[in-house]
């Protein structure tokens, strides 16, 4: 787990971008959840900046700041010189802090004046192959990890921030110093037992905002105050570093950003190919006032640095002063070292990952890895999961949808926006008889003569049936219409009724003849009923008139 950026999974979007941005790839995905590999990890901070969603929180301080001011400690402010693209006018910024209880407010541009003075000793004195500025640790912790065998042509010397800290301890014995940083790497600087105690704390240009403008005056205040060296505030603009420095001195002065293309200076470094030079190196490009703390909240890098050059003269470079001893450090070699892979493991896992030929390597970098064969490197360092593959996606996609299309009973007509036929699938030509025709390009009209099926096409909204009979093709078809609105296209699905309506008007005139014969059998026994009913009469009339003739002779015989 990463103590600087911290990753929350349940906003992560499976978009990859940061895994494309990270340039140690140090960012990882597995079973759907991005992870910070934090022994290579550098904190330049691209993959929070580049996350749209939210997913990537960096930690702060700012809850500690606060509990020291509500106990009145002694806190001071180091404020980085990229904070004019927030707040063009320092000694309004510093009003503000001092009546939220800061103690003191400094430009860490004090610091970075003490940085250049060794940074011009080195220079004169020429004893280093080459000078790699040391005041991003981003940049450092590249070094350290990745090209430990160049960290003697580091320069020794602390970062501005660490040498405004000593210096403000040695002023201030009880002060709190707490930095305001444009950048996630100064976090990690902080706690590096190489410069203990010299920061306390770190919050970013955003917390700020909230902790400030909340009440901040809106008043007409001057300008900076001019100190000696103050042409240090040019360090987080690109090429700063070098405009403090003196022109004069035997190496050949050269400012690069970006970690993509430091990476490739530290390579021509690495095989000699460049000697004699400062690197004046930034993590971000245009340098600190493009940190990745100042991405998420409103700033203007391009008014920071116009107030930069507009408040500094840059003739007064900077003297060389033999650097104290407390400026002074030591950098490790702390190579990763990573494992060589057998060329047949990493064929399998291509073969794997459906790279099953040359032409199957597209190289495309959508899964975060240049190429293919990095990224089966990645897998097999358990870095990367091999089933996230865009084009390979793409293709199964493709394939199965094209395998539908054409195998299913339905028939399927693609339009156009004017209702002329874009695709027909196999099943729609079979159902009106058009295997040796190519309809394509021709009004539906000429398949399909419904001016009620052209009205529903040119009304339809969502999806809507129609049935139709077309005695042309002997067959009943259903209709279901739908439209694209992304593509303007409009599809027609036909599903064949003609069975299911034989089948329905067979079975309706059986029910019928079912119900005739069933009338004429309750008409035939009403009749029968009805004979036998006059038949019992008359048999019972006859009776009884015998029964009586026989009671009357009976009784004249007594």
């Amino acid at each position: 787990m990463n103590h600087y950026i911290r990753l929350a999974e349940s906003n992560c979007r499976n978009c990859l971008r940061c895994v494309r941005v990270c340039p140690t790839k140090a960012m990882t995905y597995l079973d759907h959840q991005p992870k910070i590999i934090e022994d290579e990890c550098i904190l330049c901070g691209k993959c929070y900046t580049i996350c749209p969603h939210s997913a990537k929180k960096v930690n702060s301080d700012l809850q500690s700041v606060k509990d020291w001011l509500a106990k009145g400690e002694k806190v001071v402010l180091s404020v980085a010189p990229s904070f004019v693209a927030i707040w063009p006018k320092f000694k309004q910024l510093e009003n503000d802090l001092i009546k939220k209880g800061f103690y003191k407010v400094e430009e860490t541009a004090i610091g970075a004046k003490l940085v250049s003075e060794s940074y011009a000793y080195l220079i004169r004195e020429g004893k280093m192959k080459n000078i790699i500025s040391t005041c991003c640790p981003a940049v450092v912790s590249l070094v350290e990890k990745e090209y430990g065998d160049l960290v003697e042509q580091l320069a020794p010397i602390v970062s501005p921030m660490v040498a405004h800290g000593k210096d403000i301890k040695s002023r201030i014995p009880d002060a709190k110093v707490v930095f305001l940083s444009p950048c996630i790497a100064k976090q990690k600087e902080k706690d590096d037992l190489r410069f203990k105690d010299a920061i306390d704390a770190t919050i970013s240009m955003q917390d700020l905002i909230y902790f400030v403008k909340e009440d901040q005056a809106d008043e007409e205040i001057s300008e900076w105050d001019d100190f000696d060296g103050s042409i240090a505030r040019l360090y987080p603009t690109p090429g700063g570093i070098i405009k403090t420095l003196p022109r004069e001195g035997g190496y050949k002065k050269v400012n690069v950003e970006g970690v993509d293309r430091i990476k490739q200076v530290l390579d021509s470094i690495r095989s000699g190919m460049l000697e004699g030079y400062f690197f004046e190196l930034s993590a971000c490009h245009e340098s600190c006032i493009g940190g990745p703390l100042l991405v998420h909240c409103e700033h203007n890098e391009w008014l920071g640095q116009s107030v930069i050059r507009s408040s500094v003269d840059e003739n007064k470079k900077i003297h060389e002063q033999q650097p104290k001893d407390d400026l002074m450090t030591a950098w490790e070699n702390q190579n990763i070292q990573h494992p060589v892979h057998r060329e047949a493991e990493i064929q399998d896992v291509l073969y794997m990952m459906g790279k099953t030929t040359a032409d199957k390597e597209y190289n495309c970098g959508a899964c975060g890895y240049e190429t293919c064969r990095d990224k089966a490197i990645a897998v097999i360092e358990g870095k990367a999961d091999p089933k996230i593959c865009l084009l390979n996606a793409l293709e199964r996609a493709e394939s199965v949808s094209n395998l539908i299309i054409e195998n299913t009973p339905n028939g399927i007509i693609v339009l156009d926006n004017e209702c002329n036929i874009v695709e027909i699938n196999p099943s729609a030509k079979m159902l009106l008889d058009l295997d040796i025709v190519n309809v394509v390009g021709m009004p539906i009209q000429s398949i399909l003569p419904s001016n009620e099926l052209i009205e529903l096409i040119k009304n339809t909204r969502r999806v809507q049936y129609y049935r139709c009979a077309y005695p042309q093709y002997h067959r009943i078809l259903e209709h279901a219409i739908m439209k694209l609105e992304a593509e303007e296209y409009y599809v027609i699905i036909l599903m064949d009724l003609t069975v299911e309506e034989t089948k329905e008007k067979v079975m309706k005139q059986i029910r019928q003849q079912t119900i005739e014969i069933t009338q004429q059998v309750i008409d035939d026994q009403m009749r029968t009923v009805q004979e036998i009913a006059s038949l019992l009469g008359e048999t019972t009339a006859k009776s009884k008139v015998a029964l009586t003739k026989l009671k009357k002779a009976m009784e004249e015989d007594e």
